[in-house]
Formats: structure tokens, C-alpha cells, sequence
């Protein structure tokens, strides 16, 4: 015999150390936390608890700047527009939403992270995305 139904697995999920400082980061402080690598002395965003170019766990949280260079972007159809974005000073980019039109953006221009309330919890902040300063809507 076949039943059909719903069976409900209610779960807590773990980002773990380093996810969580980058989301207290961003929530307390307007921050983007990054990671400097102390063996190769590389810069990634975000933090990680790893380095991905030599291995080591040996790192330090490293706050980035709130501005950047637009790498790459794609338009998601009914969503706008979602980047990589290589922020000042580090070596990886992050993926993030691009809050400006499409039809405005360009490979390398320089972006700058937009801070608001969040939605749930107006007591935190949360990284709405990147924008570009020359446009104005």
C-alpha cells in the first residue's frame, strides 16, 4: 500500500564560525568581514575559516571596504541584475545582488555596498546589495 502525506522536519541549520561572523558583521556593525590568509597572504571575501589558494586554517578576520569593482554580472528575469563583486583590497569576489538597472551596468565599474533595516528584525541591519554611484533613480 501507498499513502500519500506530508511529513514535517523541522531543522536548525549551522552556518558555522566564520559564516557566523560575517552575518554578525553585517548585522551589528554594517560590515563585510573578510579573512587574510597569514601563509600567502591572500584577502578573501568572504570569511572563511580555510584558504582555498594554500590550505592553511591560519587566518585573521579582516574587515573590507564597503566599495569595489563589478566583475561580472547576469539579469535574472523578474529579479534584476546579480554580480561578482571584487571588493578593494581583496584577491577573491563575492556574489551579491546589483541593485542597479542592467541596462547601466558595465565590466569594472566601481560599486558601493547599499546597508538597510532588516526586514525581520528592523533592531538589524542587512547588505541589500551594490550599487553604482553615477546612476540616480
Amino acid at each position: 500500500m501507498i499513502r500519500a502525506g506530508t511529513i514535517k522536519l523541522p531543522f536548525t541549520f549551522a552556518v558555522g564560525k566564520a559564516a557566523s561572523a560575517v552575518l554578525s558583521a553585517l548585522e551589528e556593525k554594517q560590515e563585510i568581514l573578510g579573512s587574510h590568509c597569514k601563509k600567502c597572504d591572500s584577502v578573501l571575501a568572504p570569511a572563511r575559516s580555510f584558504c582555498p589558494t594554500c590550505g592553511t586554517t591560519e587566518l585573521t578576520n579582516w574587515v573590507l571596504p564597503t566599495k569595489g569593482v563589478l566583475q561580472a554580472w547576469t539579469e535574472v528575469p523578474g529579479r534584476g541584475a546579480f554580480g561578482l563583486i571584487l571588493l578593494d583590497g581583496a584577491d577573491t569576489a563575492i556574489p551579491h545582488h546589483v541593485l542597479t538597472p542592467p541596462e547601466h551596468l558595465k565590466h569594472g565599474t566601481r560599486v558601493i555596498a547599499r546597508f538597510g533595516l532588516n526586514a525581520k528584525d528592523s533592531s538589524k541591519a542587512e547588505l541589500l546589495g551594490f550599487k553604482i554611484s553615477e546612476v540616480t533613480e
